[in-house]
């Protein structure tokens, strides 16, 4: 439908050992969607320009100093079933009430306990969603556009050179993309794509440790895009820090699950950027 590669072989193409965290869970995907069946052809308009998801960001780095997308998540390769059961409903609520601008919600089952129909029961609450996955095929990016998501996750450490194309496919379909980056070598497929939101996530995708990114090469690389720092934000302040050095967003996940207040947390985020934003 769109000339995208065969999603086996983007996972055998990867690079990573057989015992990463990310190899197993695009091993996971890869047999979810063997099971799956062909893609659904594209129902929305395709879209041009910004979207929803991208404009909230804008609008809240703008007026407030930074924007938050808060995650929902209950499990993780790494960590396990750490907040299973947590209520969604709830949870999106008090993010809502917090002050986020947008929710990131995962979709993968097996080692996250996502599910599309998560993003679909988000759906009352009114803040634009990402489809939180690990897009290999069309027939990922026909189940975002069917659960109602604004924005899909695309990754260049899986997509690599296909990244142009994942971008493309997704716009046919009407779903704006955040191109995430894992280092700076990954910069020219986000550049060839023409990403208007870029990622850079603090973890490694292989072994799932933390490390610290900055904003100012990215900014120099994506002059005109919203910039994102993804994982490794355990405080409110944290998050901060990522603000003032010049990301536009964070997302945050695992703090939040976590927090007895998650509410409160994000307010404590806005509360020190109002005092500093211009």
């Amino acid at each position: 439908m769109s000339g995208l590669p065969d999603p086996g072989s983007l996972v055998r193409g990867t690079g990573l050992p057989k015992s990463s965290h990310l190899q197993r869970v695009l091993v996971s995907e890869l047999a979810r969607l063997a099971a799956a069946g062909p893609a659904a052809a594209p129902q929305r308009p395709r879209l041009d320009g910004p979207g929803p998801f991208e404009a909230a960001l804008r609008r809240d780095a703008a007026s407030r100093g930074g924007a938050v997308i808060a995650e929902y998540k209950q499990a993780s390769p790494s960590l396990g079933p750490f907040a299973a059961g947590t209520p969604l409903q709830a949870q999106l609520q008090a993010y809502r009430e917090g002050g986020a601008a947008a929710f990131s919600i995962l979709a993968e089952p097996a080692y996250f306990r996502g599910s599309a129909a998560h993003l679909v029961a988000a759906s009352p609450l009114g803040l634009p969603r990402l489809y939180k996955g690990f897009v290999i095929s069309e027939a990922q990016l026909a189940e975002a556009e069917a659960s109602g998501a604004e924005a899909v996750l695309l990754i260049v450490r899986v997509l690599k050179g296909h990244t142009a194309a994942f971008l493309e496919a997704a716009r046919q379909r009407g779903l704006e993309a955040l191109v995430e980056l894992h280092d700076l070598t990954e910069v020219s497929f986000a550049q060839e794509a023409g990403a208007r939101m870029v990622g850079i996530n603090a973890r490694d995708l292989s072994t799932f440790t933390l490390g610290e990114p900055t904003a100012a090469p990215l900014r120099k690389a994506f002059p005109e895009a919203v910039l994102i720092r993804e994982s490794g934000l355990a405080t409110p302040e944290d998050a901060q820090v990522s603000l003032r050095s010049g990301f536009d967003a964070v997302l945050i996940g695992e703090a939040l699950m976590r927090s007895p207040d998650p509410k409160g947390f994000l307010e404590r985020v806005f509360a020190d950027l109002r005092e500093v934003a211009p």
